[in-house]
């Protein structure tokens, strides 16, 4: 009896002790910091917790682009959702603290310098001020080393239409709050009308050259066309933005082919979903954000969330805690090597054999000028109906045409069906290596969709 006693009493201790800790994780911001850097080490670690890491822990969720059996966009997209929910755990109390920040009215508000920059208005400093390094002071950032100099962590910066609407005094208070929140925490922020990326490049050079202090690191945030633009503009100027925050963007370049491209958190409404070119162009992003030898940004330097009714309020703090995440990071790292824009190597799939010659589309070609010739409105309904539809016809596409060109002299390659050949071509593809593939897609997203739910299919029936 007494051994039956001491059992039970050492499980309630257990799951005491597991029900105190999972409370403090989720509502104490300084436990939760301590066991995120428990598990992961200091900001510019390379390795995980060799013991820790054994545990069942959410700051070790495998991404899915390790776990993934099949890159279906849709699904990838929904895989992805659930990852950043689980692995941004450690930032609920800073979300709920934002949260209690934002509703609760400040009578005794405080104040914050205002300066113009040129055309650029309305950048506002936290108040932040320390002396110059000999290297600040030989750069010019200040005239002499007694001389202190305004500095920030980062800058904010909203981007907004040139041509805004009229918004309620209420989404005018949450947005005035939620600068007041950052510039209490040593960020500068600031409202930038965005006509196009040329016009963003310049202005972001013009902070970076009156203020470098300030706009050392920048993060933007962007909603629908200025969301592409911003986009666009990390793309080719990857070295001005250390994190970009986009919503709902109506289009998309290729991600920069750096080491160190910019975080990136994604979130889209759930009926974009069905826009397979935009979707999959973004998760690029987001595993290219990912690919990198820290462990840090390896977790949570490229995220998406999926928004809905239910969700939308909970994306609308998610980017608080992953913005402290980066600018953290940023500050751990040597400025000289903080980070580099060496391109990576790409992959000559010209050389493969078996597969066909594949172009690398125009980076400079947005998914709103793609998506017209290539959209998939129901992929589902589709597949159903090529399947009755006249083999030399069903499942046709650039890959397919011009794979058939390359054999034309090989009688097996002119009896296949279409749907053999993508199936086949894929299988190579994917054994080259997953370069190979990301290739094809960008050369021919028709055939990676064909491919991925032809593959789907088969591993559903098997």
């Amino acid at each position: 009896m007494r051994i039956v006693f001491g059992i039970a009493s050492a499980t309630i201790i257990i799951f005491a002790v597991f029900l105190f800790e999972g409370i403090c994780f989720r509502m104490v911001e300084k436990y939760a910091l301590f066991r995120l850097e428990s598990s992961w080490g200091e900001k510019n670690s390379v390795d995980l917790n060799k013991y820790l890491k054994l545990l069942p822990l959410n700051h070790f969720q495998k991404a899915p682009s390790d776990s993934s059996e099949v890159e279906f966009s849709m699904f990838r997209a929904i895989e992805e959702d659930e990852y950043a929910s689980k692995i941004m755990g450690f930032g609920r109390p800073l979300r709920d603290q934002f949260s209690d920040y934002i509703e609760q009215e400040d009578p005794n508000r405080k104040s914050f310098a205002i300066k113009d920059v040129k055309h650029i208005r309305g950048l506002m400093l936290p108040g932040l001020k320390r002396f110059p390094t000999d290297e600040e002071v030989a750069k010019g950032w200040a005239g002499r080393q007694r001389d202190r100099i305004e500095y920030a962590k980062a800058l904010f910066v909203d981007l907004k239409s040139p041509f805004p609407k009229p918004i309620s005094d209420t989404a005018a208070n949450y947005q005035q709050r939620h600068h007041d929140y950052f510039l209490e925490r040593g960020l500068a922020c600031l409202s930038l009308p965005v006509r196009s990326k040329d016009v963003l490049v310049n202005d972001l050079k013009l902070l970076k050259k009156s203020f470098p202090a300030v706009a050392g690191k920048v993060i933007c945030r962007a909603y629908g066309p200025e969301a592409e633009i911003l986009l666009e503009t990390c793309a080719n100027y990857p070295f001005l933005i250390n994190m970009l925050i986009v919503h709902s963007p109506t289009g998309f370049i290729d991600s920069p082919k750096v080491e160190s491209p910019p975080w990136i958190l994604c979130s889209v409404e759930k009926e974009q979903l069905q826009d397979y070119v935009l979707i999959d162009g973004l998760l690029d992003w987001v595993s290219a954000s990912r690919d990198v030898k820290f462990i840090y940004p390896s977790k949570i330097g490229g995220l998406m969330r999926i928004r809905n009714r239910y969700t939308s309020k909970n994306i609308d703090t998610f980017h608080v805690p992953l913005i402290m995440q980066c600018v953290n990071f940023y500050e751990s790292l040597d400025t000289d090597k903080a980070r580099s824009f060496a391109l990576k190597e790409s992959i000559d799939i010209q050389s493969k054999k078996n597969v066909p010659v594949i172009a690398r589309a125009n980076s400079g070609k947005s998914s709103s000028m793609v998506t017209d010739s290539v959209r998939i409105n129901s992929l589902q309904a589709e597949l159903s109906s090529l399947q009755t539809t006249d083999s030399s016809l069903a499942y046709d596409c650039m890959t397919v045409r011009e794979y058939r060109q390359m054999h034309e002299d090989d009688p097996s390659v002119a009896r296949a069906k279409n749907k053999d050949l993508i199936l086949k071509i894929g299988s190579n593809f994917e054994q080259e290596g997953i370069g190979v593939l990301q290739e094809a897609k960008e050369y021919d997203p028709l055939f990676f969709h064909f491919y991925q739910s032809l593959k789907r299919i088969e591993v559903q029936s098997n």
